[in-house]
């Protein structure tokens, strides 16, 4: 009886490790796909993010040739959206209200919210942020799942509104996850 008692627990344990082996076999393979898919996502956000800027950089180019000035380009880009109309002249802005300043100003969040009531919208054309809709997408398909409010919470990022999060928030997020 002690000999197939310790038969038994021999064969127990060898299952158990068997088991054990399959799950870290498992999760090795989860976390090699999760790396690549990383790693796929930053080659497309750094595409896009090249993408933006050399779409911007022509778009100057145009603006120049067609005779707009660097500082016009600068100062209609520093000016609040609302003005923005495609006939208004870049020299009539006017400097947004203390309001407007105040939202401007909590950039200290890494989301940059813009709400569709806002006169003012966070413009940030330098390819180090995407759109939370984009991160969000990006993230629930690192981690499998499609947790979307969780993620827009994660993000910094209020309801469905439109706005953008660090390149790198969603990277520390990613690892996180």
């Amino acid at each position: 009886d002690a000999t197939s008692s310790s038969a038994r627990i021999r064969d127990n344990q060898r299952r158990s490790r068997m088991r054990r082996a399959e799950l870290v076999e498992s999760l090795q393979k989860r976390v090699q796909e999760h790396e690549r898919q990383g790693v796929a996502a930053t080659l497309e956000m750094q595409r896009a993010a090249r993408k933006v800027a050399q779409d911007n950089m022509r778009l100057r180019a145009l603006l120049v040739r067609h005779g707009v000035s660097n500082e016009q380009i600068e100062y209609f880009l520093r000016s609040p959206e609302e003005s923005s109309t495609p006939d208004a002249d870049p020299l009539s802005f006017q400097r947004p209200s203390v309001d407007v300043q105040h939202h401007a100003s909590e950039k200290d969040r890494d989301a940059s919210s813009c709400p569709a009531q806002s006169s003012y919208q966070t413009q940030n054309c330098s390819g180090l942020n995407i759109s939370c809709e984009a991160a969000a997408a990006v993230i629930a398909g690192m981690r499998g799942d499609g947790d979307r409010d969780s993620i827009w919470a994660s993000l910094g990022c209020r309801g469905q509104e439109t706005c953008t999060v660090k390149n790198s928030t969603v990277f520390q997020i990613m690892d996180e996850g």
